[in-house]
């Protein structure tokens, strides 16, 4: 498994005050595009929060399931990168202003599914229009880099998803 560090502010471990875990996907589809997820304004690789009890393989299983309806093959039970993001001064969604370590361990994944369904989103989820669509590498690409550079969530993750796509195309998945 690959490790890649982003701390561009420079947290040290001992200015952390809050530790998220969460699990995404490259998934793909049959015609070799694959889902990105768009909400708050905000791209990012489907997935979501690890749950306690829960290895990583299982909280994206779920969280799909969960929200899209789609059922995943894996190619690995394994991620195939961990990405630790040190965010300073970032504004938790209590509003309280944290400096947080996001570990984000990456899958890749089949889905012979052409649509996507929505269940069981949360309320805001569901205020904030959380949307998934299929999408092939070089349009995600140049979305990605049109992020809004205002919204520190929007920029951390387009920086984010952009190198896990760059390391799964050098696994050379077909």
């Amino acid at each position: 498994m690959k490790e890649i560090v982003i701390n561009k502010s420079r947290l040290k471990p001992d200015e952390i005050t809050e530790v998220l875990d969460k699990a995404r996907i490259v998934l793909r589809n049959d015609n070799g595009e694959f889902v990105l997820s768009h909400f708050e304004r905000v791209y990012f690789l489907p997935g979501g929060k690890i749950e306690l009890d829960e290895t990583p393989a299982e909280a994206v299983m779920r969280e799909l399931k969960e929200e899209t309806n789609i059922d995943i093959l894996l190619d690995d039970t394994e991620p195939f990168a961990l990405v630790k993001n040190y965010l300073r001064d970032y504004e938790s969604n209590d509003g309280n202003i944290v400096n947080r370590l996001v570990n984000t361990y990456y899958f890749t994944g089949f889905t012979s599914k052409d649509d996507i369904q929505y269940f069981n989103l949360t309320i805001p989820e569901k205020r904030d229009d959380l949307r998934a669509f299929y999408i092939d590498m070089e349009e995600a690409r140049e979305l990605l880099k049109e992020y809004n550079k205002e919204n520190p969530k929007a920029t951390y993750l387009a920086l984010e998803t952009l190198k896990i796509l760059d390391e799964y195309e050098e696994m050379n998945i077909e």
